[in-house]
């Protein structure tokens, strides 16, 4: 039996997930779908979890065997749908991910909404959301309507929640040379590149029933990148899936080795989790690896007893004990080094008890409900939400608004999906 539906299902790691995603699909009304599976070389426990069910005739499985070094330089999930695109073999085509699940009717429905208007290309229904903890209870549900018709439905329409023609698909083909956009810049929001070509073609027409439930786990591509800016700012510690540090310098990821991560003084509570597409998106600095490769945002005491602010390749001299209270410096944080080691680096400005312009670099200012992050020799306003989510919020330094007039002022930093 030929199908009428072609369901393209990306998977990553989610074996418990993945297992109701498919038995969602088996679990359909209607009966003429096929189903492939595209593993983007998934663990073992998931792997193992998809041969339970491929001897299930409609259902097709590809392992994508990517290697790790690739992984980063295409949106996968992208790549994968189409890699997926010439295999199937229905009129319609929709989409599914391994951390959301069909409704019993959710095909049958749709199909028979679009024979019924032979003109409209494209579907979409409402959508429940459950967001989970680890352990998969409920914290807190909510509906995204379907309700409008929707001639701009990129970021307000979910990648699980459509169905279009074929006939559409190859429109796409036609027009653009390609399905999907995979370009590593849209891994949050390959889904909406997608709508936006075909929505070149014709508007997203609403089936306003919930025809499919979405769960997002702490570990979803949402909640990953949530208040996470798209640049990640000079002198943040960073981790990914992996067990390395980084310290973000110079736009640069630099790989901070244990026994360097305690020499200098870090504190494992500062750390920020990051996905690893953003990590891996950054290039590859010089490790710190000794004691001689001295990371900037650090206060560092030569053998004389002074004590110096390592910014931009500067060292600032603290001259004033005010300081110390002023800009929220703790004498547990100062480095012991060689003076050669510090003689080394350009001297800066000193550092006195003023709000001296050129303001200090890497410190968090705020003025009343405002906040401001020095960087790069300017002033950028931060939400506060960000400044959380990059454990930078712990102690803004109070700072008077004619200062903060003084700076020159830089581009707001704004995380994804605020």
């Amino acid at each position: 039996m030929e199908p009428k539906v072609s369901i393209i299902l990306t998977s990553y790691n989610k074996p418990q997930l993945l297992a109701k995603a498919i038995e969602s699909v088996q679990q359909q009304t209607m009966y003429e779908w096929e189903l492939w599976i595209m593993d983007d070389h998934s663990n073992e426990e998931t792997v193992q979890t998809i041969q339970q069910y491929v001897d299930d005739p409609r259902i097709m499985y590809r392992n994508s065997l990517v290697e790790q070094k690739e992984r980063y330089q295409t949106t996968r999930y992208a790549s994968l749908i189409n890699e997926a695109i010439p295999l199937t073999k229905g009129n319609y085509l929709t989409y599914l991910t391994d951390d959301t699940v069909y409704m019993p009717t959710r095909l049958s429905e749709m199909v028979a909404f679009l024979e019924e208007n032979s003109a409209i290309d494209i579907v979409y229904s409402s959508q429940q959301i459950q967001v989970v903890n680890e352990q998969m209870t409920c914290l807190r549900q909510f509906t995204r309507e379907a309700v409008d018709i929707q001639s701009d439905a990129a970021d307000r329409v979910d990648h699980c929640s459509v169905m279009h023609t074929r006939k559409i698909l190859d429109q796409v083909w036609e027009k653009f040379g390609g399905y999907w956009d995979d370009d590593p810049l849209h891994w949050c929001r390959g889904d909406a590149v997608f709508w936006q070509r075909l929505n070149a073609f014709q508007p997203f027409y609403p089936l306003t029933k919930v025809l499919d439930i979405t769960y997002k786990t702490p570990y979803s591509v949402q909640s990953l990148f949530r208040y996470l800016p798209a640049t990640i700012p000079d002198g943040m510690l960073v981790k990914g899936t992996g067990e390395e540090i980084y310290l973000i310098d110079e736009g640069k990821r630099r790989h901070l080795i244990p026994a360097m991560f305690s020499f200098f003084k870090y504190d494992l509570k500062k750390i920020v989790d990051v996905p690893d597409p953003l990590l891996y998106r950054l290039e590859e600095g010089i490790p710190i690896a000794h004691t001689s490769h001295l990371p900037p945002y650090r206060l560092y005491q030569d053998e004389e007893g002074d004590v110096f602010y390592l910014e931009q390749k500067q060292r600032r001299k603290i001259i004033s004990s005010l300081v110390w209270k002023k800009f929220h410096f703790h004498r547990k944080e100062v480095i012991k080094v060689d003076s050669k080691l510090l003689n080394n680096i350009p001297s800066g400005p000193d550092i006195d008890a003023h709000f001296s312009v050129p303001l200090l670099e890497n410190r968090v200012y705020k003025n009343h409900i405002h906040y401001w992050l020095m960087a790069n020799h300017s002033l950028h306003p931060i939400d506060k939400k960000v400044l959380e989510r990059l454990k930078i919020d712990l102690d803004p330094i109070p700072i008077p608004r004619n200062i903060i007039n003084q700076c020159e002022k830089g581009a707001p930093i704004v995380g994804e999906y605020l």
